[in-house]
């Protein structure tokens, strides 16, 4: 027997992870294969198994039934597996309309519709377990309408109507009048969106492009129009609206090095701030280069030393391993220890657990409902940057997580677009390939607080940088 409840918490973490950590690591990559929707029979079987194995290991029942369990486990998560390579390549237009769909919040604002495509993609997933792939394939096309017509008409409910209402308020803000420009543009966008979506069914993406673009352009009337109307009541606003831009840039060139002098206009600065930003750019490839570089010598010193251990025989050579092992350990907890003071207290917490780092980005959060990562938060990315530089051949994961607000599956895909926004973000700025980084939404399904209170539901709505390492990796 286990006797759980006489163990401490970080005692029960490492017996768990010594107990599940084979099956979790399958479980992770099922469910960033999406085996929950090419395979459901095997995925759902399998988590059924996975949930009646944590009750016994929570319960303290014997070791035997949990590995049997747990082997159970496994062995439909690796069926599913199997099905989910062929269900890629013949679901791989549902798919994609499946995914535009929950971007658009389909089962939100347009749920009848999207139940519906679900439960045949399901249908049709079960008979693609049962080997009926032929079946599978006459389906496709039936599904992939229904995902478009949900995706449709969500976008017309959710998207187009918050545009309308913002054109709404910009004309009561008189924004014709104060912001012709602005406002014109964005009813032209507006009408483009709509244009796009009444005569051309296959462009959903474009006229969803068009209406977030209105989107922008009302709220920038609605803000333009309220601060002019606000600087014409008083001449004097309009001395304090230039002196706080001149402010906010002479802050920017301070950091950049420079004093900036406004008596010729913000011209001047503005473009020094520009030339300075393409030269940092610049900088930026170097030092990507040379981290290339160092990665391949690296990898040259990692062979010469496979190289060495293969001839090397004896006492000895075991002897010279374990202290080259015990000088690896070293160097890596410093490595580790240095990243606490890389952060600050309210951007990341830095978490250990078996052979991962978690990087937690507390200070990186995202608009309601969006996935675009706002300007403000590159300079937190750029030390995760620094982090993950520090052990180049660790394997990375992106966790994207939500709070138990709104449908489940529209919060698990929101939650991957989270992950993959910051994934791209990394490749982009560190050279690195696709495969490189991995990225998974998990949604509202891994809470690490109550989701009955508002710091609760702040806590779970988190992005999560994963590295993983072996004992020899530094």
């Amino acid at each position: 027997m286990i006797f759980i409840a006489s163990l401490s918490a970080q005692d029960m973490d490492r017996l768990k992870e010594a107990i599940f950590g084979g099956t979790d690591k399958l479980l992770i990559q099922a469910q960033s294969e999406q085996a929950s929707i090419l395979s459901p029979t095997n995925y759902r079987n399998g988590m059924d198994k996975y949930r009646e194995a944590l009750r016994d290991f929570k319960d303290g029942k014997p070791l035997k039934n949990l590995e049997k369990k747990l082997a159970q486990v496994r062995k439909k998560l690796i069926a599913a597996l199997k099905v989910t390579k062929v269900g890629k390549l013949t679901f791989a237009t549902t798919l994609k309309a499946r995914e535009d769909a929950l971007k658009a919040n389909a089962p939100q604002y347009a749920r009848e519709d999207y139940e519906k495509a679900e439960k045949e993609f399901l249908d049709a997933s079960k008979k693609l377990e049962k080997n009926d792939i032929r079946s599978a394939k006459k389906r496709v096309a039936g599904i992939d309408n229904l995902y478009r017509n949900a995706e449709l008409v969500a976008i017309k409910v959710s998207i187009i109507g918050t545009v309308r209402n913002l054109i709404s308020e910009a004309q009561r803000e008189e924004a014709h009048k104060y912001t012709p420009i602005t406002f014109a543009n964005a009813q032209k966008l507006l009408n483009e969106a709509e244009t796009i979506l009444n005569s051309d069914r296959r462009s959903e993406s474009s006229a969803q492009e068009k209406a977030e673009a209105a989107e922008i352009e009302a709220r920038h009337a609605i803000f333009l129009s309220k601060l002019i109307k606000r600087l014409k009541k008083n001449g004097q606003h309009w001395e304090n609206f230039f002196l706080n831009r001149e402010r906010l840039i002479k802050n920017v060139a301070t950091e950049l090095g420079f004093a900036a002098h406004f008596e010729e206009g913000m011209d001047r600065p503005l473009k020094r701030i520009h030339k300075i930003s393409q030269y940092l750019q610049k900088e930026k490839k170097t030092l990507v280069a040379e981290v290339e570089e160092k990665s391949e010598e690296l990898d040259h010193l990692t062979l010469e030393l496979q190289i060495y251990k293969e001839k090397e025989e004896g006492l000895q050579a075991e002897l010279r391993e374990k202290r080259f092992k015990l000088e690896m350990k070293r160097q890596r907890e410093q490595k580790i220890k240095s990243l606490d003071i890389m952060f600050a207290h309210n951007e990341a917490i830095v978490l250990r657990r078996a052979n991962d780092i978690i990087l937690r980005l507390i200070g990186l959060t995202f608009r309601s409902g969006k996935s675009t990562i706002e300007p403000e938060y590159f300079s937190l990315l750029t030390s995760v940057q620094r982090a993950i530089r520090k052990f180049p051949n660790a394997a990375l994961r992106v966790e994207g997580h939500t709070d138990a607000v709104g449908d489940d599956r529209f919060n698990e895909s929101l939650s991957y677009e989270r992950a993959s926004a910051v994934k791209r973000y990394l490749m982009a700025n560190m050279g690195l390939d696709d495969s490189a980084i991995a990225a998974v939404g998990y949604g509202e399904s891994r809470p690490i607080a109550s989701n009955e209170t508002a710091e609760g539901k702040a806590k779970n709505r988190r992005i999560d940088i994963i590295l993983t390492f072996s004992e020899e990796v530094l």
